[in-house]
């Protein structure tokens, strides 16, 4: 137990963190909500709401939940299971008879969909509806490795399955079996232009093709409707902490139940070999294990069993985190685009400083700092690397910062959301920078001390591959192909639905390849055609992206 008084100064510590996290950065602004098994505990707004017009964030503002929503729909299946109307371990088909799993195809269970150990791949979101996404996954390659493999695709599976045993719309379902009965009816499902006015407005960097520094400008997100049960939901910040609320539960809320306790013992329990990634950030306390159950990531920090998701969609990046052994929960929602992750270092931290205060003591909050310590990087990152066309000098400052000079202008190093490293500098903040045993890449530069060696030359049948690809899809809308270390690369540097490093390309056959490295990756890019010795258009996973102008 913890009393609402010390709630309070743990909500006054947060917003402080929260505000000096953000201050500057491509995050506009959030709310938060502190709770325990009982309720509500303190809540809490930080930053704005409307850049233009200066409006504050209130906590009443709501936000689109992004990949959360996939415990809700995980909360609908096992509704229907406690029902009889689904089994977890029969052939989807029994419900779908209509689906194919693409390539190999094979039975899938809504088991496996809700761990998302099916093998599908996660999905282009180059199509607004559910069925036609769904349908589309027969033309795709699929995984048969009973790996951890993130799927929007599967949820919306799942949507399919909803929608045929119950007759009714996903939200419908998730409106009448989660979230009334959780008694939060204005929460919004199946977000539409008419929730638009009671949303804080998303914000995404105006350049989606370079990382982000503080002196670029940020503008109002693609708004468009969203129905999918993979993510389909806006609340606040208090209506997402009573989804945190029943987490801390055994499936039931206020004397209502939403699913039995077997079922609720189902979805908190691992059932995948692996888990979402993880932030990387330093003085955060470490998660000790990470696996995901169904619906859920099962994390264990200091010992206790704590559940997470994370949901990020374009505009918005929220996360919440339910600690069943202290029975205390965070939730924070940040109307900054999917792929920044302020929102679970804003929970995480929030759920250190409540378990220090129930103890009786003071967490002390991590830095803010942007700028990377000479301690964070292996002591062979430093000093001269260079190719043919560029050199950079790495080294650290007085105070232990790192600091890098190119062409007689030195900046600092500074980290980004997804681990990599960007800089102010003009020459270098085009592309991410990261350090490996053999020295940095950026973009298509490896720089080593050696030095002087040039880009390389991919096989004829490879060099029409190299350039700047552009989509329509604001979940994912441009990369590079580039050549390094004689090998293809894909290259992204922002995108909700991107990968978070870069992917080497692996020739399958002519003009197909595996995006990743590992053997049993799902995501494929086929090559479209060439013209000029040029591909027109390359093609990931059903979605076409053409060739941009400008690289």
């Amino acid at each position: 137990m913890i009393s609402r008084d010390i709630a309070f100064e743990v909500a006054k510590q947060l917003k402080q963190f929260s505000i000096a996290l953000t201050t500057g950065t491509e995050v506009a602004g959030g709310t938060f909500a502190l709770l325990d098994r009982h309720g509500l505990l303190a809540c809490d707004a930080f930053g704005l709401a409307n850049v233009a017009a200066g409006e504050m964030m209130r906590v009443d503002h709501k936000f689109e939940i992004g990949s959360i929503s996939k415990s809700i729909t995980s909360l609908v299946i096992h509704s229907l299971v406690d029902e009889g109307l689904v089994d977890l371990d029969v052939d989807v088909k029994t419900y779908l008879p209509w689906f194919v799993a693409g390539d190999p195809d094979g039975p899938v269970t809504a088991r496996q969909l809700l761990a998302h150990t099916s093998g599908l791949p996660l999905g282009s979101d180059h199509l607004p509806d559910e069925a036609a996404q769904v349908w589309a996954i027969r033309d795709l390659s699929r995984s048969l490795s009973g790996n951890f493999h993130y799927s929007n695709l599967g949820y919306m599976v799942l949507g399919q399955i909803i929608s045929s045993v119950t007759k009714q719309t996903v939200a419908q379902a998730v409106r009448t079996r989660v979230l009334e009965p959780l008694g939060i009816p204005d929460a919004r499902v199946g977000v539409n232009h008419d929730d638009r006015a009671v949303m804080a407005i998303g914000y995404t960097p105006l350049a989606d093709d370079r990382p982000w520094i503080s002196s670029d400008p940020i503008i109002p997100a693609t708004w468009f409707e969203v129905a999918c049960a993979d993510g389909n939901v806006a609340a606040d910040a208090q209506e997402l902490g009573r989804l945190a609320q029943l987490f801390l539960s055994d499936g039931e809320l206020d004397g209502k139940c939403i699913v039995s306790e077997s079922a609720m013992s189902g979805i908190i329990t691992p059932q995948a070999p692996q888990g979402e990634p993880l932030l990387a950030w330093p003085d955060v306390p470490a998660v000790e294990s990470s696996l995901y159950g169904l619906g859920l990531n099962v994390e264990s920090i200091q010992g206790h069993h704590v559940l997470t998701h994370a949901g990020g969609m374009v505009g918005y990046a929220t996360f919440l985190l339910a600690d069943r052994s202290s029975g205390l929960g965070v939730v924070v929602l940040t109307n900054a685009t999917g792929e920044y992750a302020a929102a679970q270092l804003i929970a995480r931290v929030g759920h250190q400083m409540l378990l220090e205060a129930q103890q009786g003591q003071t967490y002390a909050a991590p830095s803010t700092r942007w700028t990377v310590k000479q301690t964070e990087l292996s002591q062979n990152a430093f000093g001269t690397f260079s190719d043919s066309c560029i050199a950079v000098n790495i080294q650290s400052d007085e105070a232990g910062d790192v600091v890098i000079a190119c062409g007689g202008e030195q900046s600092s190093l500074l980290r980004t959301w997804n681990g990599r490293f960007t800089t102010s500098h003009g020459v270098l903040n085009n592309r991410h920078l990261y350090y490996d045993e053999q020295g940095w890449v950026h973009g298509s530069h490896r720089l080593t001390r050696k030095g002087g060696a040039e880009h390389g030359v991919p096989p004829v049948h490879l060099a029409p591959l190299l350039g700047h690809y552009r989509s329509y899809s604001p979940w994912f809308t441009n990369f590079r192909i580039v050549w390094h270390d004689d090998s293809l690369h894909l290259v992204a540097t922002g995108g909700v639905e991107a990968p978070t490093e870069e992917c080497l390309l692996v020739e399958l056959e002519e003009g197909t390849f595996r995006i990743g490295e590992v053997e049993w990756l799902p995501e494929r890019l086929t090559v479209g055609p060439i013209v000029d010795r040029q591909a027109v258009w390359v093609i990931r996973d059903g979605a076409i992206y053409s060739r941009a102008f400008t690289d």
